[in-house]
């Protein structure tokens, strides 16, 4: 029994603590391990082309993780200013109305709370790994991969053409061939230079 109230204890902690940025960053670890791993294995495929895509989807995964996290967690840091603006405002409205009724302001109800606040980041942070996955991910691999891949899987080298030493230009014109007039007339029956 006691094992299976550890395992319920441990599943929610995690539910209760679970952001959506770990499970991104945890599918982003998963998936730069075993896509480059079964591109390599596949054996239909050229080595050449195995290694430029096995290597390209690990640094797209690498470029993902640390990114999922700084948006993840800038936009759950969002959510604590949007609270302290929220309460400054709340207080400042209850401030004036207790000026005219008389009443006395309690600071501390007129707060949000804090659940609402992890609610509220929790959310923010979703919809920051979403900006990530739609906009930032593809935006740094687009500028960054190329060039890593470039430098790491050098292309070979093809080789250069044999230069020709520049000629000048009227001995490359071709003469003009001039037509044969008579020959031409002559095939409509029409004699040059009298009847």
């Amino acid at each position: 029994m006691a094992y299976q109230e550890h395992l319920i204890k441990t599943f929610e902690y995690i539910a209760k603590n679970l952001k959506a940025t770990h499970t991104v960053m945890a599918i982003a670890t998963v998936k730069g391990i075993c896509r480059p791993t079964f591109t390599m294995m596949d054996k239909k495929e050229k080595p050449e082309t195995k290694k430029y895509t096995a290597l390209r989807e690990g640094i797209t995964e690498a470029v993902a993780i640390p990114v999922y996290f700084i948006c993840g967690e800038l936009a759950g840091f969002g959510a604590k200013v949007l609270r302290n603006v929220q309460d400054a405002v709340n207080i400042k409205k209850a401030k004036k109305l207790a000026e005219k009724t008389g009443d006395i302001v309690d600071i501390e109800k007129i707060k949000q709370s804090p659940e609402m606040t992890k609610k509220i980041a929790n959310n923010l942070r979703f919809l920051g790994v979403c900006a990530a996955a739609l906009l930032v991910i593809p935006s740094v691999c687009s500028i960054a991969i190329k060039p890593i891949v470039d430098e790491i899987i050098k292309p070979p080298k093809t080789p250069e053409p044999p230069k020709i030493p520049p000629q000048n230009p009227l001995q490359q014109l071709k003469p003009i061939k001039r037509p044969d007039i008579n020959a031409f007339l002559g095939s409509y029956g029409m004699k040059v230079g009298g009847v």
